[in-house]
């Protein structure tokens, strides 16, 4: 059997498979070229190690006031734990919610003081954003942070040398598993979907608490967790995986 091509019909296949192409190289070229080099020496994780049926739901930039404790009641009711990547400004203003968070079993971890752009940003105001919000993370739980998230996933040399300095190792995300839950309009059940596609062990699934679009990232929590209930996925934090991945 033998298909015939229009010439436009060819010209849109063919471009559509350069944009996949090209898709997938923007990933791995975006992140940074040293990348695989930094993963291998484990000062960034983008997933764990692991044929266990566990994985890491991660939230970004809370805490909120109308969000966070929508997640967190949700996570309770499921009895899953999460990490909560957390900015300094948000914490300062919400206590409140932190004290819950770390009381509750979760892990807390830094994603800046205010989210600022690290790719406009000299290092000595890198710095000053990671260590004013470990101070406050420190203040309100006691705790030392042992995560850091970059705003926008940047990475540079300059960066992974303040963590090393800091002892905090970069917690990135498993690439597969960003839905893109602060996109105002994606729906509760898309991004649920979305996961739920990709589920696999070990992985560092990324949702937002902190973003606008924050009831539909908790109604999302609560249709995967039912759904990974039914996989026998059990969700841990960060620290918790990276114990489990070792002893394997």
């Amino acid at each position: 059997m033998f298909f015939v091509l229009r010439k436009k019909d060819l010209i849109v296949f063919l471009c559509g498979i350069l944009f996949i192409g090209l898709s997938w190289s923007t990933f791995h070229i975006a992140a940074h070229p040293n990348m695989e080099s930094w993963l291998k020496e484990k000062i960034v994780i983008s997933q764990f190690p692991t044929d266990k049926k566990i994985v890491v739901l991660t939230y970004d930039d809370g805490p909120d006031p109308r969000f966070t404790p929508l997640v967190l009641d949700i996570l309770k009711k499921h009895h899953a734990h999460a990490s909560f990547f957390i900015l300094g400004k948000r914490a300062e203003n919400h206590p409140e919610i932190v004290k819950r968070i770390s009381k509750e079993g979760h892990e807390i971890a830094n994603h800046s003081y205010s989210h600022a752009d690290f790719n406009r940003i000299n290092k000595a105001a890198m710095l000053q954003e990671i260590q004013t919000t470990n101070r406050i993370i420190h203040f309100i739980t006691g705790k030392k942070p042992l995560w850091f998230r970059p705003p926008g996933g940047f990475l540079s040399y300059q960066l992974v040398e303040i963590c090393r300095k800091e002892n905090l190792t970069i917690a990135y995300w498993t690439y597969q598993q960003d839905s893109k839950d602060w996109r105002p309009g994606v729906g509760a059940q898309q991004i649920a979907n979305h996961i739920i596609k990709r589920i696999k062990p070990g992985q560092i699934i990324i949702l937002h608490d902190g973003a606008p679009n924050g009831m539909q990232t908790a109604q999302a929590t609560d249709i995967l967790l039912d759904d990974l209930e039914k996989q026998s996925y059990r969700c841990v934090t960060m620290s918790e995986l990276m114990a489990l991945a070792n002893k394997e």
